[in-house]
């Protein structure tokens, strides 16, 4: 019997690729999930870059619920940015800016805030925040009617990435026992020996058949 050819061999090699990298990106979602429990004052950072999961629908449409939303501290903020901030709880929250200093536009504050724009409009020390001075920040989801007011201090982080897809996927590790599922069928694929598709051995070895006793 003639051994398989080489796509079997090409199919095994993309069988293991792609449950590898199904694994590796499980551990990877598993240990974020775990940081995003743990502690929710401080974000985890994948590459300097702060992640979250939207927890609830105020951000919708633009993050619904389980949406996985990537931010940077990036200054200046702006009204209009979507950014983590602490609430009162010191628990992080997605919002958008609304106002800054009880301005709706031609306004911006760095965190720790350190400029505002002056009175002609360009970026700038202000006469305000040459004094200690930290502006009062309004904050309201998208789908939400709920206005929150915090000290810029209190921002953390402006949103440079939302995906809903992304949040999805993610999000299927949530389940303990789900996360274990994938993890240990992506790793018994990577390990399986695959000799089936290596072709069966020959019942008989070719030395056996031409052995002593044929003569």
């Amino acid at each position: 019997m003639s051994r398989p050819g080489g796509c079997m061999k090409i199919a095994e090699i993309i069988i293991r690729v792609c449950a590898g990298i199904v694994l590796v990106v499980s551990i990877v979602a598993v240990a974020l999930i775990a940081m995003l429990r743990s502690q929710r004052d401080v974000l985890p950072q994948i590459g300097g870059h702060y992640v979250e999961l939207a927890e609830n629908s105020d951000m919708a449409p633009t993050a619904s619920e389980g949406t996985l939303i990537l931010l940077k501290e990036s200054n200046p903020y702006v009204p209009g940015d979507i950014v983590a901030y602490l609430n009162d709880r010191n628990k992080a929250a997605i919002s958008r800016i609304i106002s800054i200093d009880h301005k709706t536009s031609d306004v911006s504050v760095d965190v720790p805030y350190e400029a505002m724009v002056n009175a002609l409009g360009t970026p700038g020390m202000s006469m305000e925040s040459v004094m200690p001075y930290d502006p009062d920040v309004v904050l309201r989801g998208d789908n939400s009617d709920r206005e929150v007011t915090v000290k810029a201090d209190r921002i953390m982080a402006k949103a440079v990435f939302i995906s809903g897809i992304m949040g999805m996927l993610t999000s299927m590790y949530w389940n303990t026992a789900w996360a274990f599922l994938i993890i240990a069928a992506s790793a018994v694929i990577c390990l399986w020996p695959f000799r089936y598709m290596q072709g069966r051995e020959p019942k008989y070895k070719e030395q056996d058949i031409d052995g002593p006793w044929m003569e």
